[in-house]
């Protein structure tokens, strides 16, 4: 019930914004929506809050926040970013028009890095940067104007069950459950961008995508929030590594993902190579011992 109830909010918060395009009569991203869409979103938070249990762990949070700190100065719009985390197992993350994103405990156990975080947390911006959702909006031409009032009206009134009752209709009227393809490689790419400039691992775009469809295969039954619900897993996979490539961009999954990587150290007069903190070779300590497990190293 949980989770119907966060697609349908998600889906008032793509019809709102939707709205908010329409008004302003224009389908590209402009500063002259950013109130409206900041309003929007701050009103969808509070009916996403009131159904799915927020985590407040200050730790967490300062973390995030750091990490949203040095994403945010590369976006083109100054959107109110914040980053806030849902108590869900189901590895997902989503923005709100206005900058408001939303990451779950699942996503947080999933990711094995700051790195891959920030790839999350950076693509999900640059769909709130970009107003992804008024795009989607404009491009399904379902969406009856009436409707869309009704829905906002009915969330700003309070009317509970009857608001969620008015959303799952708008379900039907919008057909709005994912993003075309087309922007979500934007969001991809523009993420990897960010993420190079903001100084960390632009791969972490990729690995968190390799190994979100690895899981898809490996298990269909697996819910995948984010992805699950985001089109052609594979051909988003193959545009990142595409456009690292196209960018000279040195793919270094190791890194990122924590694996497979190699340190030489000296231990009790033997110089040891570990992969993984698992010992691999040793010798008795001296210059071409400690050359050679060097050397193997690389």
């Amino acid at each position: 019930m949980t989770k119907i109830i966060l697609s349908l909010i998600i889906t008032l918060a793509l019809l709102a914004s939707a709205g908010a395009a329409y008004a302003a009569a224009s389908p590209e991203p402009s500063d002259k929506t950013i109130k409206r869409e900041i309003k929007i979103g701050r009103k969808s938070a509070a009916e996403i809050e009131k159904h799915v249990p927020r985590v407040l762990n200050p730790s967490v949070e300062a973390k995030l926040s750091m990490i949203a700190a040095r994403l945010i100065p590369h976006m083109q719009r100054e959107l109110e970013y914040e980053v806030r985390i849902l108590e869900m197992e189901q590895p997902n993350a989503f923005s709100l028009p206005g900058g408001m994103t939303y990451i779950t405990t699942g996503m947080l156990d999933f990711l094995r890095s700051e790195d891959e975080i920030a790839a999350v947390l950076c693509h999900e911006f640059v769909h709130a940067d970009r107003a992804h959702g008024i795009v989607q909006a404009r491009r399904n031409n379902r969406l009856n104007l009436l409707t869309l009032a009704g829905l906002i009206a009915a969330t700003q009134a309070g009317e509970g069950g009857a608001g969620i009752a008015a959303m799952a209709g708008g379900i039907q009227t919008a057909m709005m459950n994912t993003y075309s393809i087309d922007l979500e490689k934007e969001a991809d790419a523009m993420g990897i961008d960010i993420l190079y400039r903001a100084g960390y691992n632009p791969a972490a775009m990729l690995t968190m995508m390799e190994r979100m469809n690895v899981e898809r295969l490996k298990r269909a039954q697996y819910e995948l929030g984010i992805f699950q619900t985001h089109p052609e897993a594979d051909e988003r996979v193959d545009a990142a590594l595409k456009y690292l490539r196209e960018k000279g961009i040195d793919i270094q999954r190791k890194d990122v993902v924590k694996k497979l990587r190699v340190k030489v150290d000296e231990e009790g007069g033997r110089v040891v190579l570990r992969v993984d903190e698992t010992e691999f070779l040793s010798a008795p300590d001296g210059g071409e011992a400690r050359a050679l497990l060097d050397k193997t190293a690389k």
